[in-house]
Parts: C-alpha cells; structure tokens; sequence
C-alpha cells in the first residue's frame, strides 16, 4: 500500500501544552492544513454537560474533520494536514472523567501518521475549559500519554518552553519524518 502523499500529523498532550498554538504555527510553516479540535466548540463541552457518549460523538466528528482536511490538502497540494487533538485525548478523557474508554476511536486512532507530543513545560494558561491548573496534575497525566505515544511507530515529544523553539521541533520532527518515510 503507498502511503499518501499528505502527511498527517496529530498534535497530542494534556490541556494547556500549546496544541492549538503550535498547530497553526506549524500549519502556516508548512503550508498545511489545520484541523481544529471539535471539543473545543461543541455546545455539551462549552456547558460542562459533556458525557462519554459526547465523547464518542466527538471522536466521529474529528475523524470526518480530519479526513475533509486531507481532501482538502489534497486538492490544494499541501504537504501535510494537522490536527489539534487526537483520539489518545478522548481516551484518556474518558478514563479520567468517567473511568471509561470511550468507543468508536479506532478510525481517529489510525489517521495520524505522526503524533507529536506536547509536554506540559510552558505556563498553564486559565480557560474556561481547563480544569488542571496544578503542574503535578498535568505531569502525571502527561506520563500518561508518554506511554502511549511511545508505541506510536512515528512519534516525537515537544518538550522545549517557548512556543518558537517548540515549533522549530515539530518542524524538525515532520522534515525527519518525511525523509524516512521514502
């Protein structure tokens, strides 16, 4: 099977780790296309009314956003699409706010080509949506994703404490991906 020609990259990490910037800075870098986190902008999410079946719906729904986008990238020739979540989010979602696995992630699971890995080394930024202001709270869940992004067979961690040093990273981690894929 040839791999396609749009490289598709998942931007990963627990809340607060730059996800959002860091897509649009690497999309723009780039020339990709950008894949904004439905959760983000989902009415059961913005009200706290979220359950595991919002969850499942939201993994359905990033799955078709980010399939749209390599469409979308396709037709316009860009190299790469970028998703500001992935279904390792959801997962671990899940698992913390109703110690369930939500179902349905399989095709989220399979999008991504690379994941990288946003550690939480900037400052926390307060928003109605974060819950984890403490530093010890988003590392031990960070230890969380470093597993399970470490089995990933394409994978980097984003680790550096300035957004521009971060985007040089995820920059280097795409170019080292798209040479060793040939």
């Amino acid at each position: 099977m040839k791999a396609s020609p749009v490289i598709r990259i998942a931007i990963t990490g627990v809340e607060s780790t730059g996800k959002s910037t860091l897509t649009e800075a690497l999309s723009a870098q780039l020339g990709g296309v950008a894949v904004h986190e439905c959760a983000r902008y989902d009415a059961e999410v913005i009200s706290g009314k979220a359950t595991l079946a919002t969850l499942e719906r939201l993994a359905r729904e990033q799955a078709q956003a980010c399939e749209s986008a390599v469409m979308q990238a396709m037709a316009n020739g860009a190299a790469c699409v970028i998703s500001d979540t992935d279904a390792l989010v959801l997962k671990l979602w899940g698992e913390q706010a109703y110690d369930q696995r939500p179902v349905g992630l399989e095709r989220l699971e399979k999008w991504s080509d690379l994941t990288l890995l946003c550690a939480p080394t900037i400052p926390w930024e307060a928003d109605s949506l974060r819950s984890m202001p403490r530093l010890e709270d988003r590392q031990a869940l960070h230890a969380s994703y470093l597993d399970a992004v470490t089995k990933l067979p394409a994978h980097a961690v984003i680790d550096a404490t300035t957004h521009e040093k971060r985007l040089d990273q995820a920059v280097r981690a795409f170019q080292n991906f798209a040479i060793n894929r040939r």
